[in-house]
């Protein structure tokens, strides 16, 4: 079991592979189908984020086999934990609780990916019931968010031939259920140069609704101001824009929903909310 879920965590080689998850501890306890608990440890960690390449993309089903085996049971605590887990050096905590979830074990006829027979198992959520609940916390400090956003940036950019020679982003609280966030950045694409800057107001609710208050992105390079402004219809059409979180995790529709959502700003960016 604990050899399936580890293997389970290692996205597809053909995307990008992360260094270190051996170090994660996983512990689980299982009485028939239920799992009594299923705790995943990264704390202390240190996780590294490579783009592949070359990798050929591994064989996908035309369709998902056909499941052929179901059993269901109940997860009375899953924990996703890190205390803190380091994303390229930039420390992060991270606590997600989930609690009396119904599971369902599922055993396909083949592997979904023919490279990795793990994925002939599946632990799904199955249908909700009232008592399911869970909580969120995770936060990062905010002078770390710069150097954690280049970190991950940057393999992507450069593979698109495009260097990025600096970042700045300052994140402030604005009113009770807003956040501001401020960046700078250079960037080189063959011979061209140029420099960005950009502002963004976000407000979150309660209930995890997110709404843009403010978007402005600008350039002094002339080029780059003139593509920017081709796009200004774009970016004001964003302003004033919501996103249901709900909507974004699968939740629509359910009658469990996010409530107590906060973003939190001082010299750490803390996201909280609660599911019930």
């Amino acid at each position: 079991m604990t050899q399936w879920l580890r293997a389970s965590l290692h996205p597809d080689d053909s995307e990008f592979t992360i260094h270190g998850l051996d170090d994660v501890r996983i512990s689980v306890a299982l009485t028939g189908s239920d799992l009594e608990h299923l705790t995943i440890d990264a704390s202390r960690a240190k996780l590294r984020f490579r783009l592949s390449e070359g990798t050929p993309a591994p064989e996908r089903t035309a369709s998902s086999p056909a499941v052929v085996s179901r059993s269901s049971g109940f997860a009375h605590t899953i924990r996703v934990l890190a205390d803190p887990v380091r994303v390229e050096r930039i420390p992060i905590t991270l606590d997600l609780q989930l609690h009396n979830a119904p599971i369902e074990w599922q055993t396909y006829a083949a592997p979904e990916v023919s490279t990795r027979p793990e994925s002939r198992y599946a632990l799904r959520i199955a249908d909700e019931r009232e008592g399911m609940n869970g909580s969120l916390v995770a936060s990062v400090k905010e002078s770390d968010l710069a150097p954690l956003l280049v970190a991950c940036l940057r393999p992507a950019l450069n593979e698109a031939g495009i260097r990025l020679r600096r970042l700045s982003v300052s994140v402030v609280q604005d009113g009770a259920d807003g956040v501001r966030i401020e960046g700078k950045t250079r960037i080189r694409w063959k011979v061209l140069g140029a420099s960005l800057t950009g502002m963004t107001r976000l407000v979150v609710t309660p209930d995890g609704v997110l709404t843009v208050r403010a978007l402005q992105i600008g350039s002094k390079n002339p080029l780059v101001d003139l593509a920017l402004r081709a796009a200004r219809k774009a970016i004001a059409a964003e302003v004033g824009r919501s996103h249901d979180l709900n909507e974004h995790l699968g939740a629509e529709g359910s009658h469990h929903r996010l409530h107590s959502v906060r973003i939190a700003v001082d010299e750490r960016i803390t996201l909280t909310a609660r599911l019930s």
